[in-house]
């Protein structure tokens, strides 16, 4: 920065230094116009304060490029080491799925046995049916017997009644006179 500052100092104070010798009237009897020994300072003045200038630009510039290069190694190293978690990551993802893996494979083996005990189970159940339906029906013919002599009980009863009741109904009359 200072190589710039002294750079334009230099180069303003020659313009400034040329201008004042082009324009003034320092020689008794020149009063002709433009002098032109001023051009000489303005040159001398571009001449030297140009190169420092440059170089304090051109150092600027490198100082940027060196910081800008420190920033992007350590973004650089940054997303190395976020690219080595996602690796860890990534591991420990495999591990996790190899593992539902060999889970989902003792799950279908499990699956499978249990489906050819259902198949066992359900070959039986046919046989059971027919067997649970016998003795149902030999229960309702029992029931039906049972419920038939019942019937005849209650019928004989109900004559036994009949009869009683007729047998009463004879004897009132009799019963009446005396």
């Amino acid at each position: 920065m200072l190589l710039m500052i002294w750079g334009i100092i230099v180069i303003v104070l020659g313009i400034l230094g040329g201008l004042w010798l082009l324009l003034g009237n320092f020689w008794p009897g020149y009063n002709q116009g433009v002098n032109m020994i001023g051009l000489g300072p303005v040159a001398m003045a571009v001449c030297s304060g140009l190169p420092p200038l440059v170089l304090g630009a051109t150092l600027r510039l490198l100082t940027e490029v060196e910081q800008n290069s420190r920033v992007a190694i350590q973004s650089a190293d940054q997303t190395r080491k976020a690219a080595e978690a996602a690796v860890k990551n990534s591991e420990t993802l495999i591990k996790s799925t190899e593992t539902v893996m060999r889970n989902t494979e003792v799950a279908v083996k499990n699956t499978e046995n249990t489906l050819k005990s259902a198949t066992a189970a359900a070959a039986a159940v046919p046989a059971a049916v027919s067997g649970a339906v016998s003795a149902a029906e030999s229960a309702a013919n029992t029931a039906q017997a049972a419920a038939s002599e019942a019937v005849s009980a209650a019928d004989s009863a109900a004559e036994t009644a009949k009869d009683a009741a007729s047998n009463m109904a004879s004897s009132l009359p009799s019963l009446g006179s005396s």
